[in-house]
């Protein structure tokens, strides 16, 4: 397991929610998933073992959404090629250790 964390930015500016989700490329690892804080910092680990994402290569999408309450739906922040982990271009590279892994959207 290597330690992920980072920064999201969206046009220049730092994204102030959302959710990461790392997908293996390796068959039989694990997913690790990400909230993005406020100002826009994340720390990625996985359900079963707490912080940390499994080594290798990972396919990344990130989702973002603004809740307007009960009223309202939801209103999507990022375009929706980035909820999805073939479309988004984004990947990680995880490696033993610390790994500081920014998106610039």
């Amino acid at each position: 397991m290597g330690q992920v964390s980072g920064t999201v930015t969206y046009k220049g500016k730092t994204l102030p929610t959302g959710t990461i989700v790392f997908i293996p490329e390796k068959e039989d690892s694990l997913m690790a998933i990400a909230e993005i804080q406020a100002d826009g910092t994340y720390v990625a680990r996985t359900e079963q073992f707490g912080p940390g994402v499994p080594l290798g290569k990972h396919r990344v999408m990130i989702s973002a959404f603004i809740d307007h309450g009960p009223e309202k739906s939801a209103e999507a922040i990022l375009p929706e090629k980035y909820s999805s982990d073939r479309k988004s271009g984004l990947t990680a590279d995880v490696e033993p250790g610390e790994n500081v892994v920014d998106f610039s959207l």
